[in-house]
């Protein structure tokens, strides 16, 4: 089992603070009203520009659908990805890690090249996940994955938008098309923003 080297601490409303930031700084409107972030065209076009790291579609091994490498300064998403055709699923899944990997180039690149002990990839595949970690090796708040994850929902569904959503009784269906995000995504920012409110699907 592989270890992780741990991030600078971070909680969640820090996390989400950062977010917004770059939110404001791109397309500002996201966070007075109920609408899907632009991180296409934030990862194309800005993300260089506010970070000094390169998007790059490349093909990508099987299960990787991303990744950032803080010593060269670039960041790639897997071409099969960006290949979605008609499947909004898979669409929804590239805006996801490219959310992620944003979430990456904020938090963690810039501590990565002070300190070259960190953790130089940031790789966003089946193998990163949570249960990777074992809980005495690393708390949830220093782990660099949960953090950008944390990231990615700010960014997609800022909270004021989000609760909006949730308050006016939006069915799951309805907050997935407005946010442009899988249903799965949804269910993880009810949880971080401790929201016990149950959504119907339809």
């Amino acid at each position: 089992m592989g270890s992780v080297s741990k991030a600078r601490p971070r909680s969640g409303k820090e996390i989400d603070s950062i977010a917004y930031k770059v939110i404001e700084s791109f397309q500002g409107n996201t966070l007075k009203m109920i609408t899907s972030f632009d991180v296409e065209g934030f990862f194309e076009f800005e993300l260089k520009n506010q970070t000094g790291i390169e998007p790059i579609p490349q093909r990508l091994p099987d299960g990787l659908d991303g990744y950032t490498d803080s010593e060269t300064m670039k960041c790639f998403i897997s071409l099969n990805l960006m290949e979605y055709g008609e499947c909004d699923v898979t669409r929804r899944r590239l805006r996801a890690t490219q959310a992620h990997e944003i979430g990456h180039c904020f938090l963690h690149v810039e501590d990565a090249r002070r300190n070259r002990d960190f953790q130089q990839k940031f790789l966003n595949d089946k193998k990163s996940s949570l249960e990777m970690y074992r809980p005495q090796d690393i708390k949830i708040y220093e782990n660099p994955e949960w953090q950008a994850w944390r990231f990615a929902s700010a960014l997609l569904m800022p909270e004021i938008c989000f609760m909006t959503a949730v308050n006016s009784d939006w069915t799951k269906k309805k907050i997935k098309l407005a946010f442009d995000v899988n249903p799965s995504f949804i269910d993880v920012r009810l949880q971080e923003l401790k929201i016990s409110k149950h959504l119907k699907n339809g």
